[in-house]
């Protein structure tokens, strides 16, 4: 008899999990979207006003197609993360790089195989970052690794993340907000006249 209801429970278990990673990257573009568009919105807005509930957005503004609604998955989150977070930095004029340890690649995106242990540093083939710029970078990555990792149901060494649109949203808004000063070229000014006095 138990061997009769633990064949179809494990069938079903794995159907279940089959299904989860085939469909693993259908939310990979909305969590690049999201995570650059709110990036941005960091570095360059004064006041965020957040969406009625309900409402999904991309970022902090603009609303987002039907398309995008409803549960999503990303199979490669921690490689789409890190390429969002330095497209959005490079729109800024603030090239950055990963992971700048001898064996770690210092390319556009992190390799490693946990969210936690990438890290974003001025890049070598760019002019030096200044440091109001390098402490927004250090701050808002900080907000989008603490965003996203909390998506990630397997925890930051799984690379998938569970979200819709809208949640995920919500956590890079309020994760940044915590973590940013406010925008780059008011709030951050104070490291550029520390530097400058001295």
């Amino acid at each position: 008899m138990a061997k009769g209801i633990l064949a179809p429970a494990a069938l079903l278990s794995v159907a279940l999990a089959s299904t989860v990673f085939a469909r693993a990257d259908d939310g990979c573009e909305a969590l690049k979207e999201l995570v650059k568009t709110s990036v941005y919105a960091s570095a360059t807005e004064f006041v965020v006003d957040r969406p009625a509930v309900g409402m999904h957005t991309f970022g902090r503004g603009g609303a987002v197609g039907s398309t995008i609604s409803g549960r999503q998955a990303c199979g490669s989150t921690i490689e789409v993360t890190t390429r969002a977070f330095s497209e959005s930095l490079a729109s800024l004029n603030m090239p950055v790089s990963w992971n700048r340890q001898p064996l770690m690649d210092r390319g556009d995106y992190c390799l490693s195989h946990d969210l936690r242990q990438c890290y974003p540093s001025q890049s070598a083939l760019f002019s030096s970052l200044s440091p109001n710029q390098l402490a927004f970078v250090h701050d808002a990555w900080k907000g989008v690794r603490d965003a996203v990792t909390a998506q990630m149901p397997y925890g930051p060494a799984s690379d998938l993340s569970q979200f819709t649109s809208g949640s995920l949203d919500s956590a890079l808004a309020q994760s940044l907000r915590e973590s940013v000063d406010g925008p780059l070229y008011s709030s951050y000014q104070r490291f550029e006249h520390r530097r400058v006095r001295r």
